[in-house]
């Protein structure tokens, strides 16, 4: 009776330059607001219909290549009784985000930059490891610029094009929405029992 559901978007449909602002492009889609609603009251009804939306990026090698699969994963989980909301909230905040607020994008842009400034001398043995690996390429790379020193030093840049550059960053955002948005490139994960299953399908 509960419904947990996996959107997987390819990263490879982005332009290599923005791969650093998937993850605030991903808290973005969740903490800014649609153009029906703001962002408290999109996070006040994801909160009473669903059991959480979160989102997160992925890079890993395929086996016995040299190539990765890059994906950034919205997931979410509602009761059956609430599982066409979900999809609803879903198709909002896909398609309907509104990036034109400059403070709340800053704000958010800040939070993730100081969470990863202050985790770098606890942490510092893993961003070394990511960062060397970054110097081979592939998933390694990816990984840097999407949560390591690379990631950080992107986060630096875009608090400073808030400020000075807006009309770049905005569009940056709207760019990657409608490359990454794309039903072509999507994989889908849905793990519900049988039954169900066949009440969920026709709206999924």
């Amino acid at each position: 009776g509960i419904v947990y559901l996996d959107l997987g978007f390819d990263l490879h449909t982005l332009p290599t330059e923005y791969l650093p602002l998937t993850e605030i492009f991903a808290r973005a889609l969740l903490e800014m607001g649609t153009d029906k609603e703001d962002y408290v009251k999109l996070s006040q009804r994801i909160g009473k219909s669903t059991g959480g939306i979160y989102g997160n990026a992925v890079s890993t090698t395929v086996r016995g290549t040299k190539e990765n699969v890059s994906k950034l994963f919205m997931r979410g989980k509602a009761t059956m009784s609430q599982s066409h909301e979900l999809l609803n909230i879903l198709k909002d905040i896909l398609l309907n985000t509104n990036f034109d607020n400059r403070e709340r994008l800053k704000q958010i842009v800040l939070e993730e930059k100081s969470g990863l400034e202050s985790s770098l001398i606890p942490s510092g043995h893993i961003y070394a490891n990511q960062r060397v690996r970054a110097q081979f390429g592939g998933a390694g790379w990816v990984n840097d610029q999407m949560s390591g020193i690379g990631h950080l030093f992107a986060l630096r840049e875009l608090a400073n094009d808030i400020d000075k550059k807006w009309p770049k960053v905005l569009k940056k955002f709207e760019d990657m929405r409608s490359a990454l948005i794309n039903s072509g490139s999507l994989i889908c994960n849905v793990t519900l029992d049988a039954a169900n299953w066949k009440t969920f399908m026709p709206h999924f």
